[in-house]
């Protein structure tokens, strides 16, 4: 049989069992925006740790930051940096995230910007910036599993092909499963994408010498292991990684859909381990080992974002139509979440709170599935674009620095008292416009835009808050104050908590 065949083969057993998972897992669906959105609110440990580092490690892991490492060496490795970063931010973030959103039963970052600031105006912003940065998240998944499918089948399957696959399918599944369907779903995708990568990475070290691989390199292409120096670029991808660990909409979810802070304090002790540094360290052997002559049959740096289609397909059909599930189900753990992130802005931020603020459950779960085929079909209509069809990173990194721009505001409701409404408002505007005018003006300077945008945010944030004050200043004091107390050990009151069972 043809790649091609085989591959068809493959991808339709590893899709069949996808789908009965999440066919599975909508049988314990209830038609709430809780459930649908956030699985209920009752995610255990494995199901919590596999579903965290697969909707954040997607088609750039096995595609884009492997390329961008073949592309510019070990200088990139810094990178990786902020996978230290992830373990410490689900336990500082996601704890008091988590503790809010137990408490009111937010179901968006919105929800708590909203109650804290008292300010509908942030919520509406924080949801549309949200929604902006996702699309490019989101076109990275279809367009990378699109590419890879047409590579490794030698473009017997067409790149359009590869795109209404991706797309449509996980339209369907996360209409089908929603919020506890993508998680379960994730668990089986992150383990078996995972030792995939796990098993080029030894493949490659074997290829290119065993023990003496890198050496090898050093010798061949010494540039690559050369640290280049580039300190700013670096920042800027290092910060929209690791803030964009938390920030991004769909990863905020993923902390209140946690059964317990609990779970969230094994799951950072697990992640590093099996989530960051795996994804890290493999992506960094497989592209600097690509440098060894003749390893990868046909590689440019025009085609470097697809190592390792290229690398398999001079192998039996069998394996490169595994890993083409294996890039699909890197992307598909992905955008089922991203997707699901967005209707949930959509709808819960933008169409009920503004426009139809008595809608029933079942209307708003219905509203949430009927969005998600919207966004579907925008998200391929997009990726058809040439725009949308560059080189993964750069594009990934967009919708991080979109979203970066929330940190200053979201980090004065989560640990800064005294920041204020019209400051957090301020910031976001500032951030976003320096973003877009030293992008689309092509200015230059010696930091990225979404760095300099960040960085202006920040100031603009600490100067608007000491120079305003909102009239309930006293109520954002208890907030806090009853945060640390839970926090750091002191008994509450019951009456203290009130746990609110609305919604």
């Amino acid at each position: 049989m043809s790649q091609a065949v085989i591959t068809i083969i493959v991808l339709a057993i590893f899709l069949g069992i996808l789908l009965i998972i999440s066919n599975y897992a909508s049988k314990s669906n209830v038609a709430t925006p809780n459930d649908f959105y956030l699985a209920g609110r009752g995610l255990g440990t494995i199901v919590m740790t596999m579903t965290t580092g697969a909707s954040y490690f997607s088609t750039w892991t096995l595609l884009g930051s492997i390329g961008q490492h073949y592309r510019d060496g070990v200088w990139f490795a810094a990178f990786a940096a902020w996978a230290v970063l992830h373990a410490l931010f689900i336990w500082i973030f996601g704890a008091r995230i988590w503790y809010f959103g137990q408490k009111h039963k937010y179901i968006t970052p919105g929800d708590m910007m909203e109650k804290y600031y008292k300010s509908p105006g942030l919520k509406l912003l924080f949801a549309i910036v949200g929604i902006i940065g996702l699309v490019p998240y989101m076109l990275i998944q279809i367009t990378g599993g699109a590419q890879a499918l047409n590579s490794l089948t030698a473009e017997a399957i067409p790149y359009w092909v590869g795109v209404l696959i991706m797309g449509l399918f996980v339209g369907i599944i996360v209409f089908l499963s929603g919020g506890r369907g993508a998680a379960w779903g994730d668990t089986f995708m992150g383990f078996f994408f995972g030792f995939v990568l796990l098993f080029v990475t030894l493949t490659f070290l074997f290829k290119a010498g065993g023990l003496n691989a890198f050496k090898n390199i050093a010798e061949i292409a010494p540039e690559i292991m050369t640290n280049k120096g580039d300190f700013w670029p670096i920042i800027e991808t290092a910060l929209g990684l690791a803030f964009g660990f938390w920030i991004m909409p769909h990863m905020w979810q993923k902390f209140l859909s946690a059964k317990s802070p609990l779970i969230l304090a094994k799951t950072s002790i697990i992640t590093p381990f099996w989530n960051s540094w795996l994804m890290a360290l493999g992506a960094l052997f497989i592209g600097i080992l690509a440098h060894y002559p003749g390893i990868v049959p046909g590689l440019t740096t025009e085609n470097s974002d697809r190592i390792i289609p290229l690398f398999f397909s001079g192998y039996p059909a069998i394996f490169g139509a595994i890993i083409v599930a294996a890039i699909i189900a890197a992307g598909i753990s992905t955008i089922n979440s991203a997707l699901l992130s967005s209707a949930s802005l959509l709808v819960n931020d933008i169409y009920i709170r503004f426009f139809a603020k008595n809608l029933s459950n079942e209307e708003a779960t219905k509203a949430a599935k009927i969005t998600i085929l919207i966004m579907t079909l925008i998200t391929i209509i997009i990726a058809f674009l040439p725009v949308a069809q560059g080189f993964l990173i750069p594009i990934a990194a967009l919708g991080y620095g979109i979203v970066l721009q929330l940190v200053p505001a979201a980090f004065g409701a989560l640990f800064w008292r005294k920041g204020t409404k019209a400051a957090a408002i301020a910031s976001i505007i500032v951030g976003e416009a320096t973003l877009a005018i030293v992008t689309v003006f092509s200015i230059s300077l010696p930091i990225g835009a979404a760095t300099a945008g960040f960085i202006l945010g920040i100031f603009t944030f600490i100067l608007g808050s000491l120079v305003t004050r909102d009239a309930h200043q006293a109520e954002k004091n208890a907030v806090h104050d009853e945060l640390i107390e839970v926090l750091y050990g002191k008994e509450l009151q019951p009456e203290q908590i009130k746990l609110s069972k609305a919604n």
